[in-house]
């Protein structure tokens, strides 16, 4: 290009006194070899000979730089990122909320406490992994831009934030119609109003922020770095205060372990008592011991479920009526208890699929539960110790 740049030049010069425009002799240069950089390098040396002024020295270049391959990563990997911040922060409220403001009839579709901390714990861990990522690639992405303030983003870079400041919009724009609609329709619901409030706010800061974003990076506007700042211990706030109560509602790390062990020994209950409800149906009476159980082939397979999962200590069990007859029915009842960790406070305390309710509610400690089950088979005809002897 440097033994060639003067008769470049002299045509760009040519072309741009004859009245064509840059893109049209743009596309004359690529047309004919010229890589983008030269051609624009080639405009430049045109408009220079035509008599336009160079900047002082000190300004920014004449001659800008496109973004690197790099930038582009960082940029796509910011957007990525905030999407993960974004859905996991509407979702740690939208359960906070839920939490505090529970709806009878939004609690039949869902899943129950288990479920919601699931939510939120998920959510808090995305949000300590993806925010601070989301930050160093911003402040990556403005070092740059602010070191050498000739750089150009891509076109795919800008088409990502626009398409990111349509969406936020669009989002806006949404939330406001569904809560003015529903105001119409006599929704005036706490619960309601608090979930609009976040998705306005979320979407309201990621628009705020990029469309400054763009007078800064694209435009060249002067927009203080204190600006920024602000947004960034705004959104820290957030991020911060929805942690604080995700770990609030949700319960710590110890305490979502304790309540993974007791889901645990109430399925394992449930389970077992099934099986002694079966032996008690097929030979017509309660087992002696859960260890007549174990070594029964038949119910064999009922020992997975006998021991406490954390200290492994067999569960107890106990026959508390062997035999009641209720009219021409044949009953009989047992005690299965565990040692249980916490106190399930309420119905939604319960895991999702149990085998059965009667092991979901249980007070912190040693807790018991009785249950009847009919006698239908036959006992067993006892094998004695030793057969009688036959004379001769």
């Amino acid at each position: 290009m440097a033994e060639n740049s003067k008769p470049v030049a002299a045509y760009v010069e040519d072309r741009i006194r004859a009245g064509l425009s840059r893109a049209e002799i743009r596309e004359e240069l690529l047309a004919v070899g010229w890589s983008e950089e030269e051609a624009d390098a080639a405009y430049r040396d045109g408009l220079i000979a035509l008599g336009i002024p160079l900047p002082a020295a000190g300004n920014r270049p004449a001659l800008a730089r496109k973004s690197s391959a790099v930038d582009v990563v960082i940029n796509f990997f910011s957007f990525i990122v905030l999407g993960i911040v974004a859905v996991a922060l509407g979702t740690l409220y939208f359960q906070v909320i839920n939490r505090h403001f529970p709806d009878p009839l939004a609690e039949l579709a869902s899943m129950g406490d288990w479920a919601s901390t699931r939510s939120i714990h998920y959510a808090i861990a995305s949000l300590l992994i993806g925010f601070p990522l989301y930050y160093a690639a911003m402040r990556i992405w403005f070092r740059k831009y602010r070191e050498d303030e000739g750089r150009i983003e891509s076109r795919l870079s800008r088409w990502l934030t626009y398409i990111v400041l349509l969406v936020a919009a669009v989002t806006i724009v949404g939330d406001l119609i569904a809560v003015l609609f529903k105001l119409l329709q006599g929704e005036t619901s706490v619960r309601f109003l608090l979930k609009a409030l976040v998705i306005l706010a979320i979407a309201g800061v990621i628009f705020g922020f990029y469309y400054l974003e763009r007078r800064k990076i694209q435009y060249h506007r002067d927009i203080p770095q204190s600006v920024f700042r602000k947004i960034g211990g705004a959104v820290a706030g957030m991020v911060a205060l929805g942690i604080l109560l995700g770990f609030y509602a949700a319960g710590s790390p110890d305490s979502a372990r304790k309540k993974a062990f007791d889901m645990e020994r109430a399925r394992h209950l449930g389970e077992l008592s099934s099986c002694i409800e079966r032996h008690a149906q097929d030979l017509g009476q309660l087992p002696e011991s859960l260890d007549q159980l174990r070594k029964s082939g038949r119910y064999a397979y009922c020992a997975a479920s006998m021991r406490d999962p954390e200290s492994g200590s067999e569960y107890a069990y106990r026959i508390v009526t062997p035999l009641r007859e209720a009219g021409s029915a044949r009953l009989a009842e047992f005690e299965l208890c565990a040692v249980f960790a916490l106190d399930s406070a309420s119905p939604r305390m319960r895991e999702p699929y149990a085998t059965s309710e009667v092991w979901q509610q249980h007070a912190a400690g040693r807790s018991c539960d009785t249950v009847s089950v009919q006698l239908v088979g036959k006992a067993a005809p006892e094998i004695p110790a030793a057969l009688p002897q036959v004379g001769r």
